[in-house]
């Protein structure tokens, strides 16, 4: 028995079909590679938009958290310096003490 060595046809030997299938097959390898390349998808767009506002939202939280920390010392502060039991002095425009107050 003789084996049959299997040789490409060249391009004119082709059948019509052969020659569309290969144009096809490498339009839709270009077409990959220039979505992999520059092209971001829709699912990319969708992520990238999500991680953006994940981040605005932490940072916003975070700001947040920071002003009402700083602000509850204030406010602690101010309150034990308001309660405290120390006699007011009122005073005229000269600077004579008036009157103590308890």
């Amino acid at each position: 028995m003789k084996k049959r060595r299997s040789r490409r046809l060249d391009e004119d030997e082709e059948p019509k079909a052969v020659r569309e299938m290969r144009k096809n097959k490498n339009k839709q390898i270009n077409q990959e590679n220039k979505n992999k390349k520059g092209r971001r998808t829709k699912k990319d767009k969708k992520k990238r938009r999500k991680k953006v506002i994940l981040t605005v939202m932490a940072v916003i939280i975070l700001v947040l958290g920071v002003t009402l920390g700083i602000s509850a010392h204030t406010w602690t502060t101010l309150a034990k310096d308001m309660v405290s039991n120390e006699s007011s002095i009122v005073i005229d425009s000269d600077g004579n003490t008036i009157a103590r107050l308890r």
